[in-house]
Formats: structure tokens, C-alpha cells, sequence
């Protein structure tokens, strides 16, 4: 009868063997701490002073049979060794167990076999020296191996903080595996400390992985994931990372325990940490030609090969291939790491530019322009990538759009109408940059004039009361876009002339493009008039002088957009007119008033000791305050 242990190590019932029932052997040893099946065979040998090939004969079976723990070889050791199931279970939980298809069960966890057998058996010398040191008279039944060496990820021996050393090599399992016989051979190294190395405080890692193969405990992000799978993928992440390092001062084996190290430190915190280091690693390889397999060198391949179909890699593997997909400009129907991509979430400024037929310089610019890429990305730009859903109707509507007079056929305008919708912005270029020819989409245009035909009325040529926009803005100084606006608000009436078509054909009533102009005008404090308009009534030719006393405070004036030239001039309204003479004079002004000759009104003043305005030694030509003039000239 066989039975089942709970982590499913199958315990051979002693009912089953047909031979004689083996009495427990007087001299025995008990189970150590994470002992393997096949060193417990070469301590019970040791004690009967054989080797372990010898005492398996002896027992009724085979060395070969007791390293591939057949169960009645397990049966005769078991009884020899006077082991209770439980004994027995744990020693078959330190060795593995394989299972088929070159996979071992090793604490409960399912590894490949390769992680756990090696013709290269290695160990802590500190643990067998202490073994040794136990029983100076049978070291060889003291000297244990234990069953975590085995495991290929690990580097340390927690306990002493020594590093696992080469102890021997054999390929032949008869021979690696005749552990009395190996031990034997080197005795006199352990004892003497000569295999020993430099002590190596045990990482995160270590005693991580430790503790999980120990108790089964695992408080990260790991625990949900096999061990082989978690311990295999950090050490390839981590072997990556480490060329956001200087390793060069480490060794070979360092390298790989240090390697081991980050890769824990990143998986062990999750998704988004493991996708932020792969961002790093990206980052590192953004050469026009670098591919997944440059960015993340043997973590790709193993991971498209090896592990491509090994269930528990598919968490590990999907986040590569998150990654990778959302770095790369992968193409719809693009099979990354086995799986077919149903839709491209990337573009790169290249792969879009094969695919529309774009030149990439201005496709460049469109796509920096729109908020797709940064200005200041210098990568190549088969690395310049953005979302392709959010930016398909761009892409989509680049060869689509025209300059200006493409924009103007489409409209029904002439190049000045056209002209005054752009510069007010009532009609905005798709793409906003100047050295662009076509910016402009058609159907901005076309649907401007379909909104201003529904609100026009049909008139005659002849009705002179009208006149088209462009015209109404030449005569009156308003804005086209003042002009569209009060359209759209309902303060203008629009017509269409019936002998032309489009934009061109559009016209306002003369009489209410004056009364909106009157109107500005009352807002802004009456009529305006330029500082150099202003300065020649009052009898002031110089420069800037209007524009230079308002500067300093000492009269208000109007500033705002010229309507011609742009940018903002300075102009007299009535208001600023009145406040002006309110407080100054100037000769012309004073002979406006008195009816005096300038020579007598000069001569007046100078009797009067009278002196022009000019605070703080500034010269503003023949200006004076009135307060200090009337009293004279009276």
C-alpha cells in the first residue's frame, strides 16, 4: 500500500515489500536539520563503517535506487534507520521528488529538475567543519548534506553567512551521490578550513528565500508566484539591472549573488515596480535599432524560449510583455513572447510615417504640436512613440489638409478674407506652426460658411445699405472677428448677395457696423485718436511726446491692439482729452484761448518768471500748467 504525505511524497507502506522485515540497525544516526535521503544513507553507512554504495547492497537495494527514491529502496532505509514516516517525509521533502517531465517537487514547490541537480555538488564548509568537529572518532557519520545546496538560486548559507563552494564534481550519480566516499576525500580541507571563504551578510534575498523553503512563509508580492518561477525570474531581471551599476570590481559569483539581490528587491514589490525597472532598462538601449532583446537581454530570451510555455512563468511573462508592448511600437498582428497583438497601442514617429506616407520631419512637427511628443525628446524616432488610439484621427487627417489657398477655394474667399479670419482666430490651424504649408483643415472652413449662410438673408448687388465683411472692417477699423462675433451673438444682420457664392459673398449692414463702432468707442472713453494726432493739435511735433508724459504718469491715455499694425499703441480718447487740458496748456493752446500773439504770451510769461513743465529735469518742449498760466494771462 502507498500513501500520501500532505506535500504529496509518496511513504512506502512496510506491508508492501515481499522481503524479510529489516530490524532497526543498533548503530544509527538521527535525522539533521534539512538532511537529504541519500546523506542520510552515507551517515548510517559511515556509522557501520562502509561506504554508502556498500551498505545499499547490503541492505537490498542500490545506491542508484535510493538517489531516485524508489520506494522500496525508501522502505529498507526507512526500516534499517529506524525512521518514522515523518522522519522519512522530511528527508524526501530536502532530496525532490521527480514527478515526470523533468520536473521535482523540492519542499512542496515544483521545480525543473537542472535547478536542483548538478553534477557540481556544492556546500557551506563552516556546516561540515562543525559536523565534523561533533564527533572527532566518525566525522564521516556526522557530516550532513543539506538538501537547500541543491537549489541552483541559492549562493548562501544563511546560517553562517558563508557562500556555497565547489565541494566536488561527478558526473556519474553512483559516484556524486556516494556522499561517505566524497566526504572522505575532503576531510582534511574541511577540518582545516582551507575550502572557507569571506563571510557575506545574507540579503533580502538569502533569507527570503530561506525562510520560504524552511516555513513556506513569504510576506511579498513572490508568495502567490512558485518559487522556481520567482527565483528564476529575479535572477535574470536582476542579472539586467545590473547594468545600471559598476560591477566591474566584483567577481563572476558576486556579480550573480548582487544580480540576485536587485532583481528581488524589484519584484518583490510588484507589478508596477518590476514595469518601472524595465522602463530603466528600456531607457538604457534607445539606439535607433534597439529592440526588446537589446533592452532586456537574456530576461527576453529565456522567456520567448525556455519559459515561453510554462504556465507558472505567465504572470512574470505578461508583465514582460506588457512592457514591452507598451514601450515598443508593436504592431497590430505582431506576436510578442507567443501571444498575437490584437491592436497597436504605440506608434513610433517612423513606424507611423511607413504607414501614412508621411515624411517623419513633418510628421514630427504635427505630432510635437498636438502634445503627442516632447519637443525636447532626442531619441531616434523609431523610439519617439505615442498612443496610436489617441492620435489615429491625426494621423488620419495630416495628408487631408491645405494652405491658405486651398482653404480659400473651399470657402468662397479671397486671400484678405480668408487673411482676417486666421489672424482673429475665428478660423484655427489644425497644426499651429508657421513653417508648415498645408495647417489648415477644409472642413473648419466650409463649416463657417455653412454657419453664417443660415443666418444671411438674400439681397440684391444693388442694395448699397450693405457691404462684405471684409470691406465693413477696412472702413470701420473693427475686427473681423468683432464682426463674426456680434453675427453670432445677434447684434448684426447678415445678407448674401445673390451674384456671388461662398464667404465672398457675405455682407453687413454699413449703418450697424457704425453704431458698433460708435459703441466702442463710448467704451473706451470717446472717439480715439493717435498720440501723434493728439500731439499736433495741441502744437507738439516731438516723438513720443504724448506717449513719454503719459509714461510718467502725468495724463491718462488709452492703450490697445493697433487694428492695422497689432501690437499696442497709444491713443487719446475724449476723456484722456479732457484731463489733459484740464491740467496743461501749451503755447499753441494758450493762443487759441487768449488770442494773443506767441511772442507777447512768451514774453508775458518770462515777465511772470513762468517756467514750462518739467519735474525732476524732464523736458517736455512748451507745455505749462494751466494753474500757473491763467493768473498771467488775464
Amino acid at each position: 500500500m502507498i500513501t500520501l504525505s500532505q506535500n504529496g511524497f509518496r511513504i512506502p507502506s512496510r506491508g508492501s515489500i515481499s522481503h524479510s522485515v529489516l530490524q532497526p540497525l543498533p548503530l544509527r544516526p538521527e535525522p539533521n536539520h534539512r538532511e537529504t535521503i541519500p546523506s542520510f544513507l552515507s551517515r548510517i553507512a559511515a556509522l557501520n563503517g562502509i561506504c554508502a554504495a556498500d551498505f545499499a547492497l547490503d541492505m537490498g537495494f542500490s545506491l542508484k535506487k535510493i538517489v531516485n527514491l524508489e520506494d522500496a529502496a525508501l522502505h529498507r532505509l526507512a526500516a534499517s534507520g529506524g525512521l518514522s514516516d515523518l522522519q522519512l517525509e522530511e528527508l524526501i521533502s530536502w532530496t525532490g521528488r521527480g514527478v515526470g517531465d523533468f520536473r521535482t517537487i523540492f519542499r512542496g514547490e515544483v521545480f525543473v529538475s537542472r535547478a536542483l541537480r548538478n553534477p557540481i555538488i556544492r556546500g557551506c564548509p563552516v556546516c561540515l567543519r562543525k559536523d565534523a568537529e561533533a564527533d572527532h572518532l566518525r566525522p564521516l557519520a556526522q557530516m550532513t548534506m543539506r538538501g537547500d545546496w541543491q537549489v541552483r538560486e541559492i549562493d548562501l548559507c544563511v546560517e553562517h553567512c558563508h557562500p556555497l563552494v565547489p565541494l566536488w564534481k561527478h558526473t556519474p550519480q553512483s559516484v556524486r551521490y556516494d556522499l561517505s566516499s566524497r566526504f572522505a576525500e575532503i576531510l582534511k580541507d574541511v577540518l582545516e578550513g582551507s575550502l572557507e571563504q569571506p563571510c557575506m551578510t545574507p540579503s533580502p534575498y538569502d533569507t527570503w528565500l530561506d525562510t520560504r523553503l524552511q516555513t513556506g512563509a513569504d510576506d511579498t508580492w513572490l508568495a502567490d508566484h512558485t518559487l522556481y518561477a520567482a527565483t528564476t525570474f529575479c535572477t535574470l531581471l536582476g542579472t539586467e539591472l545590473l547594468r545600471l551599476e559598476d560591477v566591474s570590481h566584483l567577481d563572476p559569483s558576486a556579480r550573480l549573488q548582487r544580480a540576485r539581490t536587485l532583481g528581488f528587491c524589484v519584484a518583490s514589490h510588484g507589478e508596477a515596480a518590476i514595469r518601472n525597472a524595465l522602463n530603466e532598462l528600456a531607457a538604457l538601449s534607445d539606439g535607433s535599432n534597439a529592440k526588446p532583446q537589446k533592452a532586456f537581454g537574456h530576461l527576453f530570451i529565456d522567456f520567448s524560449q525556455a519559459h515561453l510555455d510554462k504556465e507558472d512563468f505567465t504572470p512574470f511573462r505578461k508583465i514582460l510583455r506588457d512592457g514591452i508592448v507598451g514601450i515598443w511600437p508593436v504592431a497590430a498582428g505582431e506576436t510578442v513572447l507567443g501571444i498575437a497583438q490584437p491592436v497597436r497601442q504605440l506608434h513610433s514617429i517612423l513606424t507611423a510615417s511607413e504607414e501614412t506616407g508621411i515624411g517623419p520631419v513633418l510628421l514630427e512637427q504635427c505630432l510635437i504640436d498636438a502634445g503627442a511628443i516632447a519637443a525636447d525628446d532626442d531619441r531616434p524616432i523609431s523610439r519617439k512613440t505615442f498612443d496610436a488610439a489617441t492620435f489615429a484621427d491625426l494621423l488620419a487627417e495630416i495628408p487631408t489638409l491645405v494652405g491658405p489657398i486651398g482653404m480659400q477655394r473651399a470657402m468662397g474667399a479671397k486671400k484678405g478674407q480668408f487673411a482676417s479670419l486666421a489672424i482673429d482666430g475665428v478660423l484655427v490651424p489644425r497644426i499651429n506652426i508657421p513653417t508648415i504649408n498645408s495647417p489648415w483643415r477644409k472642413s473648419d472652413g466650409i463649416a463657417l460658411v455653412a454657419e453664417l449662410q443660415a443666418m444671411a438673408v438674400r439681397i440684391e448687388p444693388s442694395d448699397k445699405r450693405w457691404e462684405g465683411i471684409q470691406e465693413a472692417k477696412n472702413r470701420s477699423d473693427l475686427s473681423v472677428g468683432k464682426i463674426i462675433a456680434g453675427l453670432r451673438a445677434g447684434n448684426l444682420k447678415l445678407a448674401r448677395r445673390t451674384d456671388l457664392e461662398g464667404y465672398a459673398a457675405l455682407c453687413v449692414l454699413k449703418e450697424e457696423i457704425d453704431r458698433m463702432k460708435s459703441q466702442e468707442q463710448e467704451a473706451a472713453g470717446g472717439p480715439l485718436i493717435t498720440a501723434a494726432t493728439f500731439g499736433r493739435s495741441v502744437g507738439v511735433r516731438t516723438q513720443g511726446w504724448f506717449e513719454s508724459l503719459a509714461a510718467a504718469g502725468h495724463t491718462p491715455a488709452t492703450r490697445m491692439p493697433h487694428p492695422k499694425f497689432g501690437g499696442e499703441w497709444v491713443y487719446a480718447s475724449t476723456s484722456d482729452i479732457e484731463e489733459f487740458h484740464k491740467r496743461f496748456v501749451t503755447t499753441k493752446i494758450m493762443r487759441d484761448e487768449s488770442g494773443l500773439k506767441k511772442a507777447s504770451l512768451l514774453a508775458k510769461l518770462k515777465a511772470a518768471e513762468v517756467k514750462p513743465f518739467a519735474p525732476n529735469g524732464e523736458d517736455y518742449g512748451p507745455l505749462y500748467l494751466r494753474e500757473d498760466v491763467e493768473g498771467v494771462l488775464k
